[in-house]
């Protein structure tokens, strides 16, 4: 970011961005949002998780920028992003970056075993029964029953948004048939023994990576950059390829992570504000200085055919990524909605996950106890939920 804000003030001598970084999350950079913008002392921009945005909507904190925007500047984006920023007729930021996903897997481990890379979910459980009878050590994957953001992300793939609003009420969908089908099927891989229940991303993980005791499991475009720095030895063992499908013959895929630059309520110039966010997120130099920082998967359409992105990729043995993320970026089901109390859904989950898994239930159980508190929170802040 640092870098594409230098390149942005040395070529537009009338416009000058100070860039100020914070810490991410809540309890940094999001709570020194909502205190500067109550305050009246908050900066023109901030960028933002889209999961974030209704939390500052919910205060008015964000400035529409219809009045900014034409339809050639929305041409330049994925218009499943824009659907991520919109709200009751409103857009609240520019998109930057998603997060698509691919089943990232170990060629040279189902080549030996002689397992098929999976194309259904049905498939991956197969798979994943003989990788523990090839390897008593290995698992196909991890569950990271303190973190549901990525089980979210496997919901979304199955088609059932958690969240619709319909006038002014927000209705709840997390026990949707679609989503407790994804949570029965999670818990059934625990219960015998076919995933290791442990958090993603931690030292462990990354050793059970380069010790071949992981073999294929979903993951965002954007992790493939921190498994390679961290699970050097298995670098060039690895492939991607499409998320498996509930269905044989489907073609749908999710996104996990991705960020916007939005315009904070009280700002002077917004006009010069939004120029700002489209350049950074839509100029080639800029976006390849973000990608190459590990952002995510561009926004822009332009973006993903940039050339940090079109280059093989030494993890994944030479293989070619960019199509597989274009496509698995326009195969995200549409019509998904975050809502204000996002990040207290997470953790009541994620709490809900654990009691489950020391004896407390199901996963299904789980959603069906986030579903009652999310409603209950929305409900907290002033606004009909059911």
């Amino acid at each position: 970011m640092d870098q594409a804000v230098d390149l942005f003030n040395r070529t537009h001598k009338d416009i000058q961005i100070k860039l100020d970084n914070i810490p991410p999350g809540n309890v940094g950079g999001y709570g020194k949002m909502h205190a500067a913008v109550m305050s009246g002392d908050a900066p023109c921009l901030a960028q933002m998780e889209f999961q974030e945005l209704p939390s500052f909507l919910l205060n008015s904190e964000l400035a529409d920028l219809n009045p900014y925007l034409t339809q050639a500047d929305r041409a330049d984006f994925q218009q499943g992003t824009w659907d991520l920023v919109t709200f009751e007729g409103g857009t609240y930021a520019v998109p930057q970056a998603t997060g698509p996903m691919a089943l990232y897997y170990r060629d040279d481990l189902l080549k030996k075993w002689d397992i098929k890379v999976p194309t259904t979910w049905q498939e991956y459980r197969e798979a994943a029964v003989k990788i523990r009878q090839a390897d008593p050590n290995a698992y196909i994957a991890t569950f990271a029953a303190n973190d549901a953001a990525q089980f979210i992300s496997l919901a979304w793939q199955a088609g059932t948004p958690w969240m619709n609003v319909k006038g002014d009420v927000w209705r709840a969908e997390l026990t949707s048939p679609a989503s407790a089908k994804v949570a029965q099927f999670w818990h059934d891989m625990i219960k015998d023994d076919l995933v290791k229940v442990a958090p993603l991303f931690t030292p462990s993980w990354y050793k059970d990576l380069n010790d071949g005791r992981l073999v294929a499991f979903p993951v965002a475009q954007w992790g493939e950059a921190i498994m390679a720095a961290n699970a050097p030895a298995s670098t060039g063992k690895w492939r991607a390829a499409p998320l498996p499908q509930w269905e044989p013959g489907g073609k749908a895929s999710s996104t996990n992570g991705g960020s916007a630059t939005s315009v904070l309520r009280g700002c002077e110039h917004p006009e010069e504000a939004v120029e700002f966010a489209l350049w950074i997120n839509r100029d080639p130099r800029s976006v390849g200085m973000l990608i190459k920082s590990g952002y995510g998967w561009p926004a822009a359409i332009s973006g993903m055919s940039n050339p940090q992105l079109t280059q093989p990729s030494e993890f994944l043995g030479g293989q070619r990524t960019a199509q597989l993320f274009t496509d698995s970026s326009n195969q995200v089901p549409p019509g998904w909605v975050w809502w204000p109390t996002f990040d207290d859904t997470v953790k009541i989950l994620s709490d809900r996950f654990e009691q489950a898994l020391g004896g407390g239930g199901t996963l299904v159980d789980a959603l069906k106890a986030a579903e009652t508190r999310t409603v209950e929170q929305i409900r907290t802040k002033g606004l009909r939920a059911e």
